[in-house]
């Protein structure tokens, strides 16, 4: 009676294992097969060519639809500064909620005129007020809307700590702010 019962499981046990096997091969040879070819007009972001670019850079190319010309635009996570493509180096981010009244402080080191962008968004129904220590431009202060786009404060440390504070007014909101270096 045990031996038929232990006959009995592994032949269920096998066929669990030969149902599942045909269902995997069902599933995949179901799966839509998608074309790997760009629609133009679309931004595609292309591998580098070892000969032509560095390793670590990926650049972004931009289709023309009319014509379906490629032109390479501006490497994948660079910004524009001062007229000139730099690339962000975050030194770091805050993603704090802050009650009403309240305060965070953030600070870096940096050298002087080291370029920094303070990128600076909230959420929530108050503004945000923004000020700074440690850069050319002290003594300004920057109103963020929250539910707004974020709003981007170029600085140029003067040497030592950057220090900057998120002040929240009388209502409580979330804080989402990058201090990044540009290079």
């Amino acid at each position: 009676m045990v031996s038929e019962e232990r006959t009995r499981s592994a032949l269920l046990a096998g066929l669990t294992v030969l149902a599942l096997a045909v269902g995997a091969w069902w599933w995949r040879s179901a799966a839509p097969v998608v074309d790997p070819a760009p629609v133009a007009g679309a931004t595609v972001a292309a591998e580098p060519s070892p000969a032509t670019e560095p390793a670590l850079s990926t650049r972004v190319w931009i289709v023309d639809p009319g014509t379906g010309d490629a032109s390479p635009g501006p490497d994948i996570g660079s910004v524009v500064a001062g007229g000139e493509e730099v690339r962000p180096d975050p030194l770091w981010h805050d993603g704090s909620h802050l009650r009403a009244g309240g305060m965070v402080e953030r600070q870096a080191s940096s050298a002087a005129g080291t370029r920094l962008l303070l990128s600076a968004a909230c959420r929530g129904p108050g503004p945000l007020t923004v000020s700074w220590t440690g850069t050319k431009e002290d003594e300004t202060q920057l109103l963020v809307d929250c539910g707004g786009a974020a709003v981007d404060q170029p600085l140029v440390a003067a040497g030592g700590p950057v220090t900057v504070r998120f002040f929240a007014g009388e209502r409580q909101l979330d804080l989402d702010a990058t201090l990044a270096g540009l290079y």
